[in-house]
């Protein structure tokens, strides 16, 4: 989609704004990949003795980040990077909207049925779905029990997930400018 001549300015910033987020969702994705419980903020260790390749910027985010989604976490790299592409493509920002949502329910429903799951012990269930996840799935169980809950939370992942694919296949034919082999 291109704008008229006298919105040039406007995509030409948003293209910019694009091409700025693309290092902030190498950086999260980075941080994330390289987080180690040995770092700062969650151990005896000093600041400047982090592990993380993003610093200390990174132990911090990856720690937070980590805490609260779990593995759920990596996502947000993933989103950041469908909202550069959105900018850099020009296109309606409500796209990136609904592709956030798709994504971030998914994640929310894995990371609640991730930490169910009865053969880990419980603190790698946590680091699967965090302080979200693992509340999300306590809930869950306390509900319906673990097994019906596990269960209930694959059959809906899977629902999403289909969703989601129909959605994006269906605006991809939908779209005149989508280019196929």
């Amino acid at each position: 989609m291109s704008f008229p001549p006298f919105n040039r300015a406007i995509e030409r910033r948003m293209h910019a704004i694009g091409v700025l987020l693309i290092p902030v969702a190498l950086f999260v994705l980075l941080s994330l990949a390289t987080h180690a419980e040995t770092d700062y903020p969650n151990s005896s260790r000093s600041p400047g003795e982090v592990a993380n390749l993003g610093g200390r910027p990174g132990a911090l985010l990856s720690y937070g980040v980590t805490l609260v989604l779990g593995y759920g976490g990596f996502v947000l790299p993933l989103i950041i990077g469908l909202l550069a592409w959105n900018r850099i493509q020009a296109r309606h920002s409500g796209i990136v909207l609904v592709q956030a949502g798709w994504l971030l329910a998914l994640m929310t429903i894995g990371t609640a049925t991730g930490s169910l799951i009865p053969i880990f012990p419980e603190y790698v269930r946590f680091r699967i779905g965090g302080v979200l996840g693992f509340y999300l799935g306590g809930e869950m169980a306390g509900l319906l029990g673990v097994s019906l809950s596990l269960a209930l939370g694959v059959v809906v992942f899977l629902a999403v997930l289909g969703f989601m694919l129909r959605w994006i296949a269906r605006d991809r034919t939908r779209r005149p400018d989508a280019a196929g082999p």
